[in-house]
């Protein structure tokens, strides 16, 4: 719960607080009315949530597993009264299916039909890569991106100004590709292994990050044994085959191997 709690008070920091880093001013954008939080009177104060997610229990992180706990939170957070009593909050849930396509789709009917302030999701690797390339032209402002996934390489990257990939995107997950990667790495070291092959299944996983996971995993692991100058080598399993003897004799053979 407490992750949660601050995720969302993450959110509620840069809508209420109006933080510089923020405001994208990527693009020059006259505001919609909707996207204040209250109306002119400064009454009828709303925080407009959009979240996409696939509506899919196959996924570790999907709607009706993250949206309960989503509201569990804001209530955790009311009852700390770390926000005014005043603001309501709508969840706008959307299903992605873990689509990259119709991920881009969702997010853009919340931002231009439903006028979100905040996105929580995507969580699947190739949606949420769409997803937050976009999110800086959103609003006049730009709209913040909150997710738990991004595990891959590229989403660790400066997210400081406008010419970055994924200027508006928070990660908040606390264990990524490269830390896997570099465990791997100390282990290795440890034992004063340098040369490796890895067997992997491409869609495994597929419950944490959509498609490829393990394809994504092994290729920020292999971009950082190469980096240490250690010998590399992957190879994707076929699916459904049962006796693997054969094919690691032929992948290992004489180059990955030794007496």
């Amino acid at each position: 719960m407490g992750r949660l709690q601050l995720i969302l008070l993450l959110g509620l920091l840069c809508l209420c607080l109006n933080l510089e880093s923020c405001q994208a001013e990527c693009r020059v954008e006259p505001a919609r009315d909707c996207e204040s939080i209250c109306d002119a009177s400064g009454k009828n104060c709303t925080i407009r949530a959009l979240v996409l997610l696939p509506d899919d229990n196959m996924y570790q992180a999907s709607l009706p597993r993250v949206l309960p706990i989503l509201k569990v939170a804001e209530q955790q957070i009311r009852s700390k009264a770390l926000i005014p009593p005043h603001i309501d909050f709508e969840w706008l849930a959307h299903d992605t299916k873990c689509d990259a396509s119709l991920g881009v789709i969702k997010a853009m009917d919340g931002i231009i039909k439903q006028c979100a302030q905040v996105i929580f999701g995507p969580v699947c690797d190739y949606s949420l890569a769409a997803v937050s390339r976009i999110t800086k032209y959103f609003n006049s402002q730009g709209t913040p991106l909150i997710s738990v996934g991004g595990s891959t390489y590229d989403f660790e990257q400066k997210k400081t100004d406008c010419n970055d990939e994924f200027y508006m995107l928070l990660r908040t997950g606390m264990v990524s590709f490269e830390t896997i990667s570099e465990l791997t790495i100390n282990v290795m070291k440890r034992h004063n292994w340098s040369h490796s092959i890895f067997y992997y299944e491409r869609d495994g996983q597929r419950s944490v990050a959509g498609m490829h996971t393990c394809f994504l995993m092994m290729k920020s692991l292999g971009k950082q044994m190469r980096n240490e100058n250690m010998t590399f080598a992957q190879f994707p399993l076929e699916p459904n085959l049962k006796n693997r003897t054969e094919e690691m004799r032929r992948e290992i053979g004489n180059k990955h191997s030794s007496e």
